[in-house]
């Protein structure tokens, strides 16, 4: 195998072909074994075998991934949220559902869990931190962030563009 060339993947029980096969599908999930075989210095048989462990393991898939204000309609932000720690798992999970929260993450420091949104307008934002949020049981405040640009999302990094080019 070729000198590591590759992001590290942090999934420990994967050996270091498997996560290079996943550095090189974070790249581009479209990306054929052919490719990432020449990439990562293996034979091509090598990562059709990885991939297809890779992809029997439930914690693990191939999807397209949407850059944050992809366009100028919408908005996406990041919300902090204070959780009562017996109501955790539950506003996590209902969180869960909203079609337009992207992930759900619990986490260490000032927040308890703290989401991903993607709206269509900062009204929705609005009506979402106003009304929804303080609809869920044991929610006790949030925090919010509007994302202004994206420089990086799920491990791909996107190039400046010019004003008015943000959705081409």
């Amino acid at each position: 195998m070729k000198k590591k060339s590759w992001e590290f993947v942090s999934t420990s029980d994967l050996d270091e072909t498997e996560q290079a096969v996943l550095s090189q599908l974070k790249i581009d999930g479209r990306m054929s074994s052919v490719d990432i075989a020449r990439k990562i210095g293996v034979t091509e048989a090598t990562v059709r075998r990885k991939m297809a462990r890779l992809l029997e393991d439930p914690g693990i898939s191939i999807q397209a991934v949407v850059r944050p204000l992809r366009s100028e309609e919408g908005i996406a932000a990041l919300v902090g949220l204070d959780v009562m720690r017996e109501h955790m798992t539950d506003v996590a999970e209902r969180l869960s559902t909203y079609s337009y929260v992207d992930s759900v993450y619990v986490t260490t420091g000032p927040f308890d869990l703290m989401i991903t949104i993607s709206m269509p307008s900062t009204a929705s934002l609005y009506d979402f931190l106003s009304r929804e949020l303080t609809e869920i049981p044991g929610i006790k405040d949030s925090e919010s962030y509007m994302i202004a640009r994206a420089f990086k999302h799920a491990g791909r990094v996107y190039p400046e563009v010019e004003p008015g080019e943000e959705g081409d």
